[in-house]
């Protein structure tokens, strides 16, 4: 079923969601690209805060099937065409991937969490999708006031619509945890994690600006120095064939970090440096002030499709440029030495990404959402 034949089926949804009676202890949870991100560190701060006990939780998700039959007390995991129901009798709402095209009636609070403080042009300021409605929520979280005008013209919201609490999956970079961090490390002196954006694009590798020669090439370099390189692979990229194993280079998927009860979040706490693109995440690493390498090989093809929300994307890219494999070797070479070439002006910027450095989001999220909807 196409977006547009959609919008005409959940146009009326609307209307009749204004005359749904709410349920004040009904919290819902939807997604539609796995449960994970901060629709799922919401909900895991819910539950270790023992909401479930004076809430009913119900989750709509594509992979219900995997939570259903372990759901802990008062929780109910659903599929996303159940979830309608559950939604329009919902006090309480949190997305990050997708969402019910529904308005929120005036009983309800809608919590867009995204995922993620854009560096790519979102929603509205893509070209052609300028006069889509993307406007199905009460509340959208925001890291600071650098983001607020951004996603307001993102999103065509208003400015009492967006909060500034952080966002929830960033917290799990806060929380100690040398159990997991040693199973990520394995005894490596560095860590190196790599996390490539999507590309649209079937791809014979996952990485830009290394083949699998190189990568061997790299692997020995990475075995002599006991350091270890992880490539996260994009839980939506296509690959067109098996992956090579090598012994200093691991390559994981979302599916792999589901089942060790790891998220992305898990590996940016263990690692030393982060390489990415043009993915939000590195705003969440600045956090942690540790270095951080762009590949920028395909900058000006992607500024032209794409498009980034600031004029200058390099003003806001602070550290290591990556154009070719070379790049990458001295850009680990100095992580291993211990060279943060582009520490100043990193701290300097994290300034104005996040007002807020600590692991309290979700906490923030509750108090904004729950208390000031019951005052």
């Amino acid at each position: 079923m196409n977006k547009n034949v959609l919008r005409l089926f959940f146009k009326p949804l609307t209307i009749l969601n204004k005359f749904t009676a709410k349920d004040s202890r009904l919290i819902f949870f939807y997604s539609n690209l796995g449960f994970r991100d901060n629709v799922k560190a919401m909900y895991d701060y819910l539950i270790e805060e023992k909401f479930n006990m004076g809430y009913k939780f119900v989750v709509s998700i594509n992979d219900y099937e995997d939570y259903k039959d372990n759901a802990p007390e008062n929780v109910t995991f659903v599929n996303n065409k159940e979830g309608i129901k559950y939604f329009m009798k919902a006090k309480y709402a949190f997305y990050c991937f997708g969402k019910y095209p529904i308005k929120p009636s005036k009983k309800q609070k809608v919590v867009n969490l995204w995922h993620g403080m854009p560096l790519k042009k979102i929603g509205n300021m893509e070209s052609g999708l300028e006069k889509i409605d993307y406007n199905f929520f009460t509340d959208i979280v925001s890291t600071s006031e650098l983001f607020n005008p951004i996603l307001m013209k993102s999103f065509n919201c208003n400015e009492k619509q967006v909060i500034i609490t952080g966002q929830p999956r960033n917290d799990e970079m806060f929380k100690e945890n040398p159990i997991m961090d040693g199973a990520v490390r394995r005894g490596a002196d560095k860590v190196i994690l790599w996390l490539p954006t999507y590309r649209n694009e079937e791809k014979d590798f996952p990485t830009p600006v290394l083949t699998e020669r190189q990568a061997l090439e790299l692997n020995e370099m990475l075995k002599l120095r006991n350091a270890k390189l992880i490539v996260k692979i994009h839980p939506l990229q296509k690959l067109s064939g098996e992956m090579k194993k090598y012994s200093y280079i691991e390559f994981v998927t979302q599916e792999q970090l589901n089942k060790s009860e790891m998220t992305v979040y898990s590996l940016l706490r263990a690692a030393d440096a982060l390489i990415t693109d043009y993915s939000s995440v590195y705003f969440d690493f600045m956090m942690l002030d540790r270095p951080i390498g762009f590949t920028v090989d395909d900058i000006e093809e992607y500024k032209k499709n794409r498009g980034f929300v600031f004029e200058n994307p390099y003003d806001y890219m602070p550290g290591y440029k990556i154009s070719n494999y070379g790049d990458v070797l001295s850009f680990i070479e100095d992580v291993i030495e211990g060279n943060d070439r582009y520490a100043k002006e990193r701290r300097e910027l994290n300034k104005k990404i996040n007002f807020y450095n600590d692991g309290k989001s979700c906490e923030r999220v509750v108090a904004k959402v729950f208390r000031r909807h019951n005052s």
